[in-house]
């Protein structure tokens, strides 16, 4: 079950979803300024909405003041509309509000844990990059070769190949894995390694 309830995402998701699905602080922080940068969108632009009702809302008096009865009707359903409206955008700010606080409080809490946390967003986020891919395509490795009997997508596979790390460290997990795979009581070996989340340590850093 899924619900916004008004938000983008809750905060179980940010934990546990996104920030959670990366494999090192740097990628996780990266993440979450993008989560931020959004929510901080959605919050400017409800004090430019309140901006332009308030002008909506004089121009619906004028309507009012009117003695054509239809203009009249339309400046009342104009202001019954702008009231709908504040009320739910009100509703709206403040869960991306919210949302942004609790982003904020994740990255305070990644910072010490980052690898480049004393350079500049743009810079680390590029640095980040070739780390953060390497254990996504070794997760990716896992994911496929457990629950696929050993099989690999040749797209993905093209993928892996593609990482200056194939040699030295994806290619060897592949390796491991299907040795292990052909072994009695490999199986559940190689699902009791995948089971210790490795982003363990990062989200127990973001738990509410």
């Amino acid at each position: 079950m899924i619900s916004k309830n008004h938000r983008q995402n809750h905060n179980f998701q940010i934990v546990y979803f996104l920030a959670g699905s990366c494999h090192t602080a740097d990628g996780a922080y990266a993440l979450l300024c993008d989560l931020r940068e959004d929510r901080q969108s959605a919050v400017d632009n409800y004090h430019v909405i309140n901006l332009k009702d308030e002008a909506k809302e004089i121009r619906a008096g004028r309507l009012i003041e009117s003695t054509d009865p239809a203009d009249v009707k339309e400046g009342e359903a104009e202001l019954l509309e702008l009231n709908n409206n504040r009320k739910k955008g009100k509703i709206l700010y403040e869960a991306a509000v919210d949302e942004m606080n609790f982003i904020d409080k994740c990255m305070e809490l990644l910072q010490p844990l980052r690898k480049y946390k004393n350079l500049p967003d743009s810079e680390s986020h590029e640095l980040m990059q070739a780390e953060e891919w390497k254990y996504e395509m070794i997760r990716r490795v896992e994911n496929f070769m457990i629950s696929n009997n050993g099989y690999i997508p040749p797209d993905h596979f093209e993928t892996m190949r593609q990482h200056p790390a194939f040699k030295a460290e994806i290619l060897p997990r592949i390796m491991e894995l299907q040795t292990l795979l052909t072994t009695a009581g490999g199986r559940a070996e190689a699902i009791a390694q995948i089971s210790e989340n490795k982003s363990l340590k990062i989200i127990e850093k973001l738990l509410i």
